[in-house]
């Protein structure tokens, strides 16, 4: 990016760049415009020289190819991601659909997760119960848990669906408890089955104590990478998706009506659908949250922030990734990717290799670097047969190897 600033005026002759009726000064302008003049004309004729092929291993860039002559270029300004921090120990940001790492600071460091434990609790309580609509009575246990946002008595009469919907929206500390108990007979049970879920989902530095986060003992601990991979798979039960984007609603403890809100105020937001908040005085304030905007999906984790930070950080890393990334088809099997060039003893041949398949990817546009290698089989011989693999393109992203695709023919 050239930057040029503009002069005003001076009847100062001292503030004065230069003095046009010097000599000195005078032929170190006509030095520069030469040399910008060389630099600028070096830069246009490279850029236009073809691409000649050689079978043998080669490398470009994204915008060398000739697939990517007709599109706009790849890599544009915007804010990198070093330049991007938030105020919370840790947090992450990955597309819910492939799973991909878009952001992460201290993604795998153990921390206390609050209530952000829930989601864990409600998906098996969601898979294990057959009918929510079922009335229970609360337990003596369950009622005497501390720190609750509803109140619940000894033989309280409630549904399981008002209990999963006190825990997942009002993230009360007694329903978790009384869902567990009634899945598994008690709450030591039940926990036995979130850390066995975690660890088949793939979080496997996550170990849980209790169904609703307290961090009563040091070993309840989770990552923001596990909670997002967790999250990831709650957002893929309808029920479960559904009752975590709820703003308010109503409950019924003994046929009456009580009024609760969603503990997650990111919901004004239309692009915010979810999930949980939590707080505890070791844990900090956390929040795990579900957008989705233009049809890109994102699970982003904080764990350890402030009352403020927490809300600030989750939408200034959801705002920056939608801003910063797009997703791009890097491969198209409907476009040439190179002509192959084959000498006979009479004539040149020119005949163009395709990729077998399409390859899309979500790139970052300030920060991904895309190079594709790839090679020609030595033993070409005429004629070329259609659907026959002549070659392989081999993508890169920022040096890691991502895909591989054939290179075939197509024509008759």
């Amino acid at each position: 990016m050239i930057f040029q600033k503009k002069h005003e005026k001076s009847n100062d002759k001292s503030l004065r760049i230069f003095d046009y009726k010097n000599k000195n000064n005078f032929f170190l302008i006509v030095l520069y415009l030469i040399i910008f003049l060389f630099v600028n004309l070096s830069f246009f004729f490279t850029s236009q020289i073809n691409f000649n092929f050689n079978p043998s291993f080669q490398s470009l860039y994204a915008d060398d190819l000739i697939q990517n002559q007709t599109q706009d270029q790849v890599v544009k300004k915007v804010i990198p991601s070093s330049r991007i921090d938030i105020a919370g120990t840790s947090g992450i940001v990955i597309n819910y659909k492939t799973g991909q790492v878009l952001w992460q600071k201290n993604p795998d460091m153990q921390l206390y997760p609050a209530s952000t434990t829930k989601m864990i609790t409600a998906i098996l309580a969601i898979e294990n119960i057959k009918d929510l609509n079922k009335k229970i009575k609360i337990s003596k246990n369950a009622a005497g848990t501390n720190f609750s946002s509803i109140s619940f008595r000894k033989g309280d009469e409630i549904t399981l669906m008002d209990l999963l919907k006190a825990a997942l929206i009002s993230s009360a500390n007694n329903a978790a408890i009384a869902l567990a108990e009634y899945v598994s007979g008690n709450e030591k049970n039940f926990v036995n089955l979130m850390n066995e879920k975690a660890k088949q989902l793939g979080a496997l530095n996550t170990n849980f104590e209790n169904t609703n986060g307290l961090d009563n003992k040091s070993s309840n601990k989770s990552t923001a990478r596990d909670l997002a991979i967790i999250a990831s798979y709650c957002m893929k039960n309808e029920l479960f998706k559904e009752l975590v984007s709820i703003p308010k609603t109503t409950i019924h403890i003994n046929n009456k009506e009580i009024n609760i809100k969603n503990t997650n105020t990111l919901l004004d937001i239309d692009y915010i659908k979810g999930i949980k908040t939590g707080y505890t005085e070791k844990a900090g304030y956390c929040i795990v949250t579900y957008s989705n905007k233009n049809g890109l999906e994102l699970i982003t984790v904080i764990l350890n922030s402030s009352f403020f930070g927490k809300n600030y950080d989750a939408m200034r890393l959801i705002n920056w990734v939608y801003d910063s990334y797009i997703n791009e088809k890097l491969i198209n099997s409907k476009i040439a990717f190179l002509k192959l060039n084959i000498k006979t003893d009479s004539s040149n041949y020119y005949y163009n290799l395709y990729p077998e398949e399409d390859f899309e990817y979500f790139l970052n546009k300030a920060d991904d670097k895309v190079l594709y290698n790839y090679f020609i089989y030595d033993d070409i011989n005429l004629p070329l047969i259609p659907g026959k693999t002549y070659g392989k393109i081999i993508l890169y992203i920022n040096n890691e190897k991502v895909k591989e695709i054939n290179l075939i023919f197509k024509d008759s």
